[in-house]
């Protein structure tokens, strides 16, 4: 017996890899992509998510992936408290998700019995969530901020009670309040992430040439290592394997138009502009005359939801719209391929609620953005990216969220992008950003170097 119980303990793996997401689309895609470049070093990996998006992920993993799916059953909830992705009823929701730490922690458990070493990736938005899986006597955790650098460190100096004025003067705009953003609940949220600051490191979905500023102030701040692994679409060479997949009608329609001539619009997945509004977008492309790709779909509402791809938006268009727009403009009810409209030769903009997983896939492939910020912290990357890169222009600012934005602003916002000289010189400053971007990542560029420090790390 000791014989074969030494022989276990020498095959055991030298680390293994428990990835747990946030289970809303925006992050858990984000991490998804930290799966497959970590599993693609041959480091065994495990994916811990809710069951229905796991499957949704499963169709996108390599042949050659490492990676293993761990299914979370959604647990029991009261009819008061149905989980919601749109956070209509935020505490339902907290109550769902603290209903999973229990099984994450069993799951985590029994997978660090298979190697020497557990490492834990997780979204910083489950630390409560997940806060008995640093009692693992072998496990060791990373935290991921699905924020940008520069959102994290202007909300941290106002949580902390730091002024703040001088950043807002050099934003030249009404710098958005930490609280109108997140809710009051933020302040809680940061005090409990403290607590449990037993982090062997963090990372965000970002990079040093975007913000290597606002990476060094939060290094000062934070006394805690800070990895920009970003832009993470670009974590690996080859694009998701989109299967037998068909080519998507929206690339169809660009192969057809000339270099930049279409603005592409979406707001995300956890956003329902109202009816109104919608008419108002809808006359304000129209009367744009410009081309244009339109995702109009409602928000991913329940956290057991079909597929994306599966849904289809109920919104009516002014009478007539389709029609007159036809050959000029494409209005897409369910889900598109974001990355490979941004990176077509013909997609010259992109009119965008500013979450930040569209900010940097715009960025990365040069495309220019106007900015129309719904929540949380939408209005920091806004400002951020019109006032500090400049490659955008503003649709809507966060002072004037309550406004109705009219057809005619909407109109005057696509022309300025598409049409007009200060249009071109953003245009032109995004490509520069790209190609910055694009080197960092390549062999031998300071992103690069980066994601290795990281595997390093994990490996170490």
């Amino acid at each position: 017996m000791a014989t074969n119980s030494s022989t276990n303990i020498l095959q055991l793996n030298e680390v293994i890899v428990a990835v747990i997401p946030w289970p809303e689309h925006g992050h858990l895609n984000q991490l998804f992509h930290v799966a497959n470049f970590i599993s693609s070093h041959n480091i065994p990996l495990h994916f811990i998510s809710l069951t229905d998006r796991n499957q949704d992920l499963k169709c996108r993993v390599q042949s050659t992936s490492k990676i293993h799916f761990n299914d979370l059953l959604p647990p029991p909830v009261t009819q008061n408290s149905e989980p919601r992705g749109d956070f209509a009823d935020e505490y339902a929701f907290f109550e769902f998700l603290d209903k999973l730490g229990e099984p994450i922690c069993e799951t985590c458990v029994e997978i660090s019995k298979r190697g020497k070493r557990l490492v834990v990736v997780f979204d910083s938005l489950m630390s409560n969530v997940i806060k008995d899986v640093y009692s693992i006597s072998n496990a060791e955790c990373y935290s991921f901020h699905a924020i940008s650098a520069f959102c994290m460190y202007s909300t941290f100096r106002q949580i902390v009670g730091e002024d703040h004025e001088e950043v807002a003067r050099q934003m030249f705009d009404e710098f958005p309040e930490v609280e109108d953003c997140f809710g009051p609940d933020i302040f809680e949220f940061v005090k409990k992430d403290s607590e449990f600051n037993l982090n062997a490191g963090e990372f965000m979905n970002s990079c040093r040439e975007l913000e290597g500023k606002y990476f060094d102030l939060l290094a000062n701040v934070r006394k805690k290592p800070l990895l920009a692994l970003g832009p993470l679409h670009m974590l690996q060479e080859s694009p998701d394997s989109l299967g037998n997949r068909n080519r998507h009608e929206c690339l169809e329609f660009l192969d057809e138009q000339v270099f930049n001539s279409v603005i592409f619009v979406s707001f995300g997945t956890t956003t329902t502009l109202s009816r109104e509004q919608v008419n108002e977008l809808a006359l304000g492309l129209e009367q744009s005359n410009h081309k244009f790709i339109w995702v109009l779909r409602e928000a991913d509402k329940k956290m057991d939801s079909e597929k994306c791809e599966g849904k289809d938006g109920n919104f009516e268009l002014p009478e007539g719209f389709e029609e007159r727009v036809e050959g000029r403009g494409m209005v897409v009810r369910n889900w598109v391929p974001q990355l490979e409209i941004l990176g077509h030769k013909a997609t010259g903009g992109f009119l965008s609620h500013c979450g930040w997983n569209s900010c940097m896939e715009s960025v990365s492939m040069g495309v220019p953005i106007a900015t129309w910020p719904i929540h949380v912290d939408q209005p920091y990357n806004a400002v951020f990216i019109t006032n500090v890169l400049k490659v955008g222009i503003p649709v809507r600012s966060w002072a004037r969220r309550e406004e109705l934005v009219t057809a005619a602003t909407i109109e005057k916002a696509v022309k300025t992008l598409m049409g007009m000289p200060e249009g071109e010189e953003i245009r032109q400053r995004a490509r520069e950003l790209s190609n910055k971007i694009k080197n960092s990542v390549s062999h031998g560029g300071l992103a690069h170097k980066e994601r290795e420090s990281f595997i390093s790390c994990i490996t170490k």
